[in-house]
């Protein structure tokens, strides 16, 4: 035990403009059992009100270190200063400004890569929960594991079978592989990335316990992404996301200099490629043409238009 280092943790929570449930996260987190932690909180948000509970928190609690931009980064690189201002420390989690935590929640997942060296990302169970606080009938989780795969085996496993990437991009990060993957790239659906590059440095593991309530309280689209994830939209974001991030990867994995030996290469491409066929049936998803599944379901309104003229054709016949 002399030669044991306890590992430095770190907490970053991206804040903007919410104070609802901001005091409830803030009392849930300091709760934690596993207590030797600090918690950087980035504050985005263009109302006082926000910073003004931080500050007040961090006041009575020197674990809080508080932050405020000096102007608007919106959630990429406001998520990407969270990394920065957590300097070196060797494990650390982004936490959401409305959620809530079981009080194990933290040690339990300490404890994970405490003991297992090869585990790169750990989460738990999540349980959705309304504005109210109460449990949502739709459950959307997944069992999912890569420890104990070799190294092609957890990378295909990731890239072929892991689903909701918004849950687990949650979860506590070795943090030295966490920079190695490039944290936040500058894209739509940066977390799905972040977790594919992630799978080429180690093992994901999940506790099986719900020690997670994820409020839910925005539904998901395409322009909503866009206008949160950036300040200024760059050029790129206006050609179809499923090619923007196949090129991504396979540059960042696979192409650019320094990506890594010819292995990892190899599985850099097999990566890209599997992304771009995963997703290839949302080409053209946000965009006025849409995607293949958005035709199908009829989501488009100018395909609800011709359907109603095709219907009311059909009636008059």
């Amino acid at each position: 035990m002399g030669g044991y280092k306890k590992p430095t943790v770190c907490l970053g929570m991206p804040l903007y403009n919410q104070t609802e449930f901001l005091r409830q996260a803030l009392e849930s987190l300091l709760g934690q059992s596993y207590r030797d932690f600090r918690l950087v909180i980035v504050d985005d948000s263009t109302d006082k009100q926000p910073g003004e509970i931080a500050k007040q928190y961090a006041s009575t609690d020197n674990r809080i270190h508080y932050f405020k931009n000096s102007s608007r980064k919106a959630m990429i690189d406001n998520w990407k200063l969270c990394v920065d201002y957590a300097g070196d420390a060797d494990y650390f989690s982004w936490v959401g400004d409305h959620d809530v935590w079981h009080t194990k929640w933290l040690e339990s997942m300490v404890r994970v890569l405490n003991m297992h060296p090869n585990v790169v990302l750990v989460y738990p169970k999540a349980v959705h929960i309304t504005s109210e606080g109460q449990r949502r009938s739709k459950k959307l989780s997944q069992s999912f594991s890569t420890d104990g795969l070799g190294k092609a085996q957890r990378v295909r496993a990731v890239c072929r079978e892991a689903r909701y990437f918004g849950k687990k991009v949650y979860g506590l990060y070795r943090a030295s592989a966490l920079r190695r993957a490039g944290t936040f790239r500058r894209i739509l659906f940066p977390d799905v990335i972040l977790l594919f590059e992630l799978s080429l440095y180690g093992e994901f593991k999940q506790v099986d316990t719900e020690l997670w309530s994820m409020r839910h309280l925005a539904d998901f689209s395409i322009a909503r992404q866009k206008r949160t994830l950036f300040v200024s939209k760059p050029w790129y974001i206006f050609l179809p996301w499923p090619l923007v991030n196949t090129a991504v990867i396979a540059w960042n994995t696979a192409i650019c200099p320094g990506a890594g030996n010819l292995r990892h290469r190899l599985l850099g491409f097999e990566m890209a490629v599997t992304y771009f066929y995963r997703w290839i049936g949302n080409l053209g998803e946000g965009s006025l043409i849409g995607s293949y599944h958005e035709w199908r379901k009829g989501k488009k309104p100018w395909i609800k238009k011709l359907r109603n003229q095709f219907r009311k054709l059909k009636k008059e016949s």
